[in-house]
């Protein structure tokens, strides 16, 4: 029989869950802000954002390698079904860089060619094709001022990202680059299933202006899954023993999103 991974079960069990809940509240009563009628429920949305550093699970050996944060983007469009009232679900399409590692090595002296008279150390970086995703969020927009908001929002994600995999070779050369020797490998593949799911939660501020809205948003995103699994080797080096491990990128990030909603063309008869 066919088992159903966790991460599937979370996904469609956060479905329905939003729906119910967006529904509940809308039955409670929806509070509307006037000021906020004339907007577009489409607006651009986009902005920076920093993912959580990778994991290392040492197996054997004293060779480690260091993570590290890594900075990329997300950008698209959104939908918001009520924007002038204080409860409204949020919708929406966008892409993102997805990174695979930024990772640091260290190799001692001994274990590289002797033109190398002190211990080499790199930093390396790569991101793999970008994700497409899908969210679909609760927001509760409170009235500051008569023109600035504050929100919070929380929901879940649905991510297109095909499988696929990506290595790192760190190779050495000898003086007279006669010889060579890869001395460290990192592979890290993508799940098999396209489609992954994750929770976000945010807090935002928005401002209404003659011509339009601007919004500003905080927002945490938590895969149920991993983004990217594989392992890691420093191999063949002079005098050291082997290292080697598992390696993981959750994918969890922390986003600044910047989004505009411009004022609906007014109506020539009023």
């Amino acid at each position: 029989m066919k088992r159903v991974s966790k991460a599937k079960i979370k996904l469609f069990i956060s479905v329905p869950l939003t729906l119910v809940l967006s529904l509940s509240l809308f039955a409670q009563g929806n509070k509307e802000y006037q000021i906020l009628s004339k907007y577009r429920k489409w607006g651009i949305v986009a902005g920076p954002v920093l993912y959580t550093k990778g994991k290392i699970y040492p197996h054997y050996g004293d060779c480690t390698l260091y993570n590290f944060p890594i900075w990329s983007y997300n950008a698209g469009i959104e939908y918001d079904f009520y924007p002038d009232r204080k409860w409204s679900m949020i919708t929406g399409v966008s892409i993102a860089l997805e990174p695979v590692y930024n990772i640091q090595t260290t190799f001692k002296k001994e274990d590289i060619y002797s033109q190398f008279e002190e211990n080499y150390t790199d930093q390396y970086k790569a991101y793999a094709m970008p994700s497409l995703s899908a969210p679909l969020q609760v927001r509760l927009n409170i009235q500051v001022i008569k023109n600035i908001f504050v929100n919070f929002t929380t929901g879940m994600k649905v991510k297109y990202f095909p499988p696929g995999e990506q290595e790192l070779s760190v190779i050495f050369h000898n003086a007279d680059d006669t010889e060579s020797r890869e001395e460290f490998y990192l592979y890290a593949a993508s799940p098999e299933n396209s489609f992954q799911g994750s929770f976000i939660i945010g807090t935002g501020l928005s401002i209404a202006i003659n011509k339009v809205l601007l919004k500003s948003n905080l927002i945490y995103s938590v895969n149920y899954q991993s983004t990217l699994t594989g392992n890691y080797e420093f191999h063949n080096l002079l005098t050291s023993p082997p290292s080697g491990g598992d390696y993981e990128f959750t994918g969890n990030y922390l986003g600044m999103l910047f989004s505009a909603s411009i004022a609906k063309k007014k109506n020539k008869s009023q």
